[in-house]
């Protein structure tokens, strides 16, 4: 976004000077395909504008306020919140009122005893935007991503991803009011994590598109922080690998390895997702050493740094792909030490290191372990709307289904009907 609060940028929006704008957007770093998408135009429609086409339309002026997030006052817009031909309907409020006294009492009783049960009428009426948003705004508004953060974790995309959705919004819609430079950069970066784990969410259920087009706008708005930037790389690597695009995965994961300022945490985070993406290509030499660069740079700790502090000490995603390329023994001690330091909250890591667990246990022939594990596995599963932590399940019906014995064969039965359920 820009920064409205420099007087050279402040006097061409004032005078609906686009082509100045443009120029000093461009002057700040700022690629015209990143324009051209903003303001919802193609790239030679910007080429030109650069060049000194005037733009004179109302409407093109408005999407150029709102897709570069000022308020549409600085340019001499009105704000109607709603499009001229977009007005509310007329209703009657006593005669809405009845109507819903007639829903309440058809539900209570089973018939109509107030009145024919008729839909209620609900006017299409947009609120404005704030006009000022300050450090306490932004202060609330990351707590309300923090949050919806812990609900994801806990409960899975089901339950999380509508509630993100409204929020990262809810985040755009602040970040057209007037705020110092400080406050506006702080509210963009948060805006960002709410469209990541949007993103996130989506892919959990299994919205492979809307996935994307949040990662999409969780880019836009991370620009300026590398680390931010690698970030949402690294989730939507994740989900891609998770839907069958291993290679696509690893250039996200190297593409995020390219960032500056990353601490070792960082880099320990990529490295072992890269390990996962190399094994799912058939590269286990590959894997291997990525696993051993991650438990390396792991031992170093962290600054505070967004998304990467997430996988703490790393021992979870260490197990995870250790169980994949068949070194059981070692990623039993790490997922051990990863259910140990989870969060109380985090059921869906927990769902995934008792996965982990369960099919370390079965593939070694440890059965009295194992079964148990394997129910516990299979509970926790449940408890989460996630399709991708069911999907995780393949790998232990596989070993459950192996094993000369009953009771293996009638989890791995058990395993296939938690599976196979999509979540959408």
């Amino acid at each position: 976004m820009i920064d409205p609060d420099k007087p050279a940028m402040r006097a061409a929006l004032a005078e609906r000077d686009v082509t100045r704008i443009f120029r000093l957007l461009v002057d700040g770093g700022m690629a015209q395909r990143q324009i051209a998408h903003l303001v919802k135009m193609n790239q030679s429609e910007v080429s030109e504008i650069l060049s000194g086409r005037q733009v004179m339309g109302y409407d093109v002026l408005v999407r150029v306020a709102d897709g570069l997030g000022v308020p549409r006052g600085l340019m001499g817009l009105a704000y109607t919140g709603r499009e001229p031909d977009d007005e509310p309907e007329e209703v009657d409020e006593d005669v809405e009122r009845r109507k819903l006294l007639a829903i309440a009492g058809a539900i209570l009783f089973g018939a109509p005893i107030f009145g024919e049960v008729v839909p209620l009428t609900v006017r299409r009426i947009l609120t404005d935007p704030p006009s000022n948003v300050g450090q306490r705004d932004v202060v609330r508004y990351e707590q309300t991503v923090t949050r919806l953060e812990q609900l994801d974790r806990e409960a899975g995309g089901m339950a999380a991803r509508p509630a993100l959705v409204a929020t990262a919004t809810a985040g755009e819609q602040m970040l057209r009011a007037q705020a110092t430079t400080e406050v506006r950069t702080r509210l963009r970066y948060a805006v960002a994590e709410a469209h990541r784990l949007s993103g996130w969410a989506s892919g959990d259920v299994g919205l492979v598109d809307q996935m994307r087009q949040h990662m999409h706008r969780a880019l836009d708005f991370a620009a300026g922080s590398p680390v931010r930037v690698a970030g949402v790389l690294c989730s939507a690597g994740d989900m891609e690998k998770q839907y069958g695009a291993p290679n696509d995965a690893l250039k996200m994961f190297q593409l995020a390895e390219m960032g500056e300022g990353l601490d070792p945490q960082a880099q320990a985070v990529i490295a072992g997702l890269s390990a996962t993406a190399y094994q799912k290509l058939g590269l286990p030499a590959e894997a291997r050493q990525q696993l051993k660069k991650a438990r390396s740079l792991f031992r170093y700790g962290s600054k505070p740094q967004p998304f990467f502090n997430f996988y703490g000490p790393g021992s979870g995603l260490l197990a995870a792909g250790e169980a994949k390329l068949g070194d059981y023994d070692l990623a039993r001690e790490d997922v051990v030490n990863a259910i140990k330091t989870r969060p109380n909250f985090d059921k869906r890591c927990d769902a995934l290191d008792a996965i982990v667990l369960a099919t370390t246990h079965v593939q070694a022939g440890e059965l009295r372990g194992g079964l148990p594990q394997a129910q516990k596995a299979l509970d926790l599963v449940r408890e989460v709307g996630s399709q991708r932590v069911r999907d995780r399940l393949e790998p232990l019906e596989t070993a459950l289904a192996a094993r000369n014995d009953s009771t293996c064969k009638d989890l791995a039965r058990m395993v296939r009907t938690v599976r196979t359920p999509r979540m959408v």
